[in-house]
């Protein structure tokens, strides 16, 4: 199988497309770095099939781009915080969706895979998640680009479209080819602080979400496509939890402050009308704070049901990502105490 990948260069598409190779397919990647992107598989000592350069929003370049595959994995995402690209952003991203999706279409491929995201189902005040939960409406631009790209695949889906959609929870693993989200996430737990409040994190290993993707591109769908869609939420840890499991990895104790959740949903508010005001970068705002105070877990039954696999424990995914936070410099060998070395 020869499949056409965006999103290379990001964890969850780097290791997506390392599983495809490792299990003897090809791969052709639309990227943006050529040269970052030929080092990263290069170190890893994967062979890559082809490096595209074509603009994402180019249908016609991006149709001509994969002649020769028969799959496609559809990644890639700009992601940004920054309040005065917030409108380039949901353009990107949605404008990227439907130009990869078309073109794909319009050249004939069949096995078709989208990694949405679990934040397009999340709303407050759900015990649980799974995959008939409705669209939420969330209003940060990303958050938006996210659930309105996600509605425009699920669009296709209805017209009959052969198209499987994953929905991860935060993605943590090692081999990074930059620092991402959640990976910076661990390393700021460690570093700086892991707040206890209501709720907790939900996080999937970034190797059982490639094999996952490689499972879906290799069994593309039978049926009724509007059921391909699957959740891949790896593991769910109260704050309290995740405390506790990672001072017994790291060997000592974090700093582990108690913060009632409507103060920090207060703050994200607060957050949100100052930016408004003076445009700056945070990560901070209602919808974060939202996440992080009532995150609702997600159930994976869907998938680990059909693939009959099994999710790595949390010890060893927030183990390794540790053990590479140190590795490539991310935290010294004393932040990473028993993981170091």
């Amino acid at each position: 199988m020869k499949v056409f990948a965006t999103g290379a260069t990001g964890l969850v598409g780097a290791n997506t497309v390392r599983a495809l190779v490792a299990a003897g397919h090809q791969a052709r990647l639309l990227v943006r770095d050529e040269a970052a992107a030929r080092r990263y598989y290069a170190r890893h000592g994967v062979e890559i099939e082809g490096y595209v350069g074509v603009d994402i929003l180019d249908q016609a370049g991006l149709q001509q781009a994969m002649q020769g595959c028969d799959a496609l994995f559809h990644a890639a995402a700009s992601i940004s915080l920054n309040p005065r690209l917030a409108q380039q952003t949901y353009r990107n991203n949605v404008g990227a969706t439907k130009a990869v999706m078309g073109a794909a279409i319009a050249q004939g491929i069949r096995n078709l895979v989208y990694v949405s995201s679990y934040s397009v189902l999340f709303k407050p005040g759900l015990a649980t998640v799974d995959e008939t939960t409705p669209l939420a409406e969330p209003t940060e631009p990303y958050s938006r680009s996210k659930r309105d790209s996600d509605e425009y695949v699920r669009g296709l889906q209805e017209q009959g479209w052969p198209i499987q959609m994953s929905y991860p929870a935060a993605v943590v693993g090692p081999d990074d080819p930059k620092l991402s989200e959640s990976n910076y996430a661990i390393k700021a737990f460690i570093t700086q602080a892991l707040m206890q409040t209501s709720a907790g994190f939900q996080c999937v290993d970034v190797r059982d979400l490639a094999q996952a993707h490689r499972f879906l591109l290799e069994n593309p769908v039978q049926g009724d496509a509007c059921e391909a869609r699957y959740l891949l939420g790896g593991h769910y840890l109260s704050w309290v939890e995740l405390r506790e499991l990672l001072e017994r990895l790291l060997g000592y104790r974090l700093r582990t402050p108690k913060v009632p959740p409507g103060l920090l949903r207060g703050f994200g508010a607060a957050t949100d009308l100052a930016k408004r005001l003076i445009p700056f970068e945070t990560p901070i705002s209602a919808e974060a704070m939202s996440f992080i105070t009532e995150w609702a877990p997600a159930s994976s039954t869907r998938y680990l049901a059909l693939s009959g696999a099994q999710f790595r424990t949390a010890e060893q995914t927030y183990g390794d990502a540790i053990r590479w936070l140190c590795a490539s410099g991310h935290l010294t060998p004393k932040q990473a105490g028993r993981m170091a070395g």
